[in-house]
């Protein structure tokens, strides 16, 4: 199973399923910018905010 962990405000050190990463971006992500969880979440890992852990 894949996780992600982020090293960012507020969320630093904490490890999510990918589950619970739709949950990051429905309690979190600025649906204007990222209409939908696949843009989002392919954003967040390009861009180092999260990064895949071996589980």
């Amino acid at each position: 199973m894949k996780k992600y962990i982020t090293y960012e405000e507020p969320l630093q050190g904490r490890v999510f399923t990918e589950k619970q990463m739709y949950e990051v971006y429905r309690d979190m992500a600025d649906k204007k910018e990222y209409p939908g969880f696949e843009c989002w979440f392919t954003d967040m890992l390009k861009s180092g905010v999260f990064e895949e852990v071996q589980a």
